[in-house]
């Protein structure tokens, strides 16, 4: 299935803003999420999820949280150890 037909558009909020970064003690973030959201396909499954952004975006999925919502079906999907969020978002164009 096309990744382009499957991820709809990224869901940006300020929570989804704060999923993105990565735990550092520097700067006082402690939580490490490391996550990017999406509105996606309705009859998209987890892992039609996962290897899209893995093609789209060149990282390594570790998971993929899925919710139905007014909005459609949302997709919060978390980074593996070595992925930073927040540059995947920079090649999304999302900041």
């Amino acid at each position: 299935m096309d990744p382009y037909k499957i991820l709809l558009m990224p869901w940006i909020t300020e929570k989804s803003l704060e999923a993105r970064r990565v735990a550092s003690e520097d700067i006082g973030y402690a939580e490490n999420n490391n996550r990017l959201e999406f509105i996606v396909q309705r009859e998209a499954n987890k892992a039609d999820i996962k290897a899209a952004v893995e093609d789209l975006f060149d990282v390594k999925v570790a998971k993929v949280n899925t919710r139905i919502c007014k909005e459609g079906k949302h997709a919060s999907v978390k980074l593996a150890e070595g992925y930073d969020a927040e540059e995947t978002a920079l090649k999304l164009g999302a900041f």
